[in-house]
């Protein structure tokens, strides 16, 4: 061996390398295997961002399809209630009024009734 080379391989004058050099050295030395995990990253991203798109338009033509039917049948934004189309029974619950005071609705019977249908007086609740 040399004089001017100890056993660890580093020269005796050199000094101690700061984490920048080192970063260099390490990303010169792996420089294809960087560039192969970038461009791997980059079309994971591609893939990903495209999903995602593809989900929110799917989701957009969902919504609409969603408003067209209910558009065609009245509801209680236009004023007019919205009839059930099959007679059914309602449990007893509970209902909180605006002004904080809870009322019990005793259970009863909805649906089934179209307009101008409905039996004496009664209302669709």
């Amino acid at each position: 061996m040399n004089d001017s080379m100890p056993e660890d391989g580093k020269p005796e004058n050199s000094k101690p390398r700061s984490v920048t050099e080192k970063a260099k050295a390490l990303a010169e030395r792996h420089k294809g295997k960087l560039i192969a995990a970038g461009s791997i990253l980059l079309v994971v991203g591609a893939v990903v961002t495209r999903r995602a798109l593809e989900q929110l338009a799917q989701r957009e033509e969902d919504t609409e399809d969603f408003t067209e039917v209910n558009e065609s049948e009245p509801d209680s934004a236009s004023g007019k209630p919205r009839n059930s189309p099959v007679e059914h029974g309602v449990k007893e619950y509970t209902r909180t009024l605006r002004d904080g005071r809870v009322i019990e609705i005793p259970p009863h019977r909805r649906g089934g009734a179209r307009n101008g249908d409905e039996e004496s007086g009664e209302a669709a609740a």
